[in-house]
């Protein structure tokens, strides 16, 4: 009984998605704008110490 109830369940799934795509479900036409850094966002600024090498030696 479990494998038919398996069967009809995988059936109705079936029906549903070919009636989903049958139909044209509705699409979303997003307009994709490439990435803008945003004022709010903090920024990284490297502060130089002791530990960063020669670079930094000449920031004292």
């Amino acid at each position: 009984m479990k494998e038919l109830a398996a069967l009809g369940a995988g059936l109705a799934i079936a029906a549903v998605a070919v009636l989903w795509f049958a139909t044209g479900p509705v699409v979303v036409n997003a307009e994709i704008k490439p990435l803008q850094p945003s004022d709010d966002m903090p920024v990284f600024r490297p502060v130089p110490t002791e530990l960063a090498g020669s670079a930094a030696r000449g920031n004292r």
